[in-house]
């Protein structure tokens, strides 16, 4: 049992296990069907604690569906996965800058708008 990797639902692998086991461990519950979206997991379908982390403490992954991605893969997916993050990050950066020139334009124009009154009143 492992902790449980960031999900995505897929429409061909979801809801309520239909058989009695796999449970969970520490609730005895069925596991709902998930598929990781996380690094070199991504794709892969599992067994899941159904306890959401927000109603108490998760079990984890209780079964793997799918064997292990070959080595290739995995490389390929972690490559694709610190590309995606490296794109956000940048795109996080240039929001800030742009927001930081917002700000900036922001306060220009107001001291504008106050020129421009004291001018209106001085005529």
């Amino acid at each position: 049992m492992q902790e449980t990797p960031d999900t995505t639902v897929e429409s061909l692998f979801c809801g309520q296990l239909e058989l009695s086991e796999p449970t969970c461990m520490m609730h005895h519950m069925r596991p709902i069907k998930c598929v990781a979206f996380e690094g070199t997991l991504t794709g892969r379908r599992f067994y899941g604690c159904p306890v959401q982390q927000s109603e108490g403490v998760n079990c984890g992954v209780t079964e793997w569906v799918d064997k292990p991605w070959h080595p290739i893969l995995q490389n390929c997916l972690s490559r694709l996965w610190d590309m995606y993050h490296e794109q956000n990050c940048g795109r996080v950066v240039d929001k800030q800058k742009y927001e930081k020139h917002l700000a900036k334009l922001k306060t220009e124009n107001d001291k504008l708008c106050i020129e421009y009154t004291k001018l209106v009143q001085d005529v």
